[in-house]
C-alpha cells in the first residue's frame, strides 16, 4: 500500500512536460557571433558576419522552414560553416527556434529574452 501511494503521488510530477525554454537565450548563446544581435548577419558596428541575414525578405521568401530546421540540427558543411545543434535542441525546439526567433527577426531590433518583471 505504501509503495502504491508513493507511486501515485509521484505520477503528476512524472507526467508533466518540462517547461519550454526561451529560445532567444539559445540564440544569444549560440547564434549571435555569426548572425548578429538582430539576425541581420552584421555586428553592432555594421560589419558583415559569417551568417545569413534572417531579416532579408528575399532570403525569407525562398527559404523553407524544414531546410532551416535541418541546418540547425545537422549543421552546415560538416560543421565547418555552422555547427550542428542536434545534441542541444530537439527537433521541436529547432522548429520553434525557426518560427519564434528566426522568422521574427527584424533589422535593428535585438533578439533578446523576455524580461520577467
Amino acid at each position: 500500500m505504501r509503495v502504491f501511494m508513493t507511486l501515485a503521488l509521484s505520477l503528476p510530477l512524472i507526467a508533466q512536460p518540462p517547461a519550454p525554454r526561451d529560445l532567444r537565450v539559445f540564440y544569444q548563446e549560440n547564434c549571435v557571433r555569426c548572425h548578429g544581435l538582430d539576425g541581420s548577419g552584421r555586428d553592432a558596428s555594421g560589419n558583415r558576419l559569417k551568417g545569413l541575414d534572417f531579416t532579408d525578405p528575399a532570403w525569407a521568401g525562398r527559404t523553407q522552414d524544414a531546410a532551416l530546421v535541418k541546418a540547425i540540427l545537422n549543421g552546415k558543411f560538416f560543421g565547418l560553416a555552422m555547427p550542428a545543434f542536434k545534441g542541444k535542441l530537439s527537433p521541436e525546439e529547432a522548429q520553434a527556434l525557426v518560427t519564434q526567433v528566426v522568422r521574427k527577426a527584424e533589422k535593428g531590433r535585438d533578439i533578446e529574452p523576455e524580461r520577467i518583471p
